[in-house]
């Protein structure tokens, strides 16, 4: 049962990743994004091919990593640990305000507005949420790879709050790839995540 719950994450994994940047390549070819720009540019209400960049680079990914996230903590509910459990609620709450970026773009005729602002929560949340879980894999790691878990989780850190100040929206795909990495962490599958 192992083996296939780890197949289906990584597939998810894979299926969120390749989505995402299909989304990336398509909105770069159309010149509708360049990595200087925010994610968020080509989903712009009034974009051209807005709904399918939406589509692709957070509904698909959005709802990939929620199946992920929920099939993982079902499967794992009856082992010991905390603290895993909790990271991979966070994962789900991150991956839902993922799916709903895409079902609420920026408007970019009114960055002010309500649509707008709507989406800079949305955004704020996966980012809080995502780094919140990132410290409870910490935490709930294996003894032995708690190392290797806290120099991921301080490279997203530099990835989703240092970084975006020097690489604009290319930061904010590096921060995204990493989650969408997560089910594909050798150690994260060998982390203890049931008891709450």
């Amino acid at each position: 049962m192992a083996m296939s719950r780890n197949h289906f994450e990584r597939w998810m994994g894979i299926v969120a990743i390749a989505a995402f940047m299909l989304a990336l390549a398509c909105a770069t070819r159309a010149g509708d994004w360049t990595p200087r720009q925010a994610l968020a540019v080509p989903g712009a209400t009034g974009m051209p091919g807005a709904d399918m960049f939406n589509l692709l680079a957070f509904i698909v990914p959005g709802a990939t990593q929620l199946a992920a996230a929920l099939w993982r903590r079902w499967h794992s509910r009856d082992q010991p640990g905390m603290a895993g459990g909790i990271a991979l609620w966070l994962l789900a709450i991150a991956a839902l305000a993922w799916l709903a970026l895409g079902l609420s773009p920026i408007d970019a005729g009114d960055l002010a507005g309500e649509g707008s602002q709507r989406h800079a929560a949305l955004w704020m949340l996966w980012l809080i949420a995502v780094s919140a879980a990132t410290v409870a894999l910490v935490m709930g790691a294996a003894s032995g790879q708690r190392g290797v878990m806290g120099m991921l989780a301080v490279s997203w850190l530099v990835a989703a709050f240092v970084l975006p100040t020097l690489l604009g929206g290319l930061a904010q795909v590096l921060a995204a790839v990493a989650w969408m990495a997560w089910p594909w962490l050798r150690s994260v599958q060998k982390m203890d995540v049931g008891r709450n």
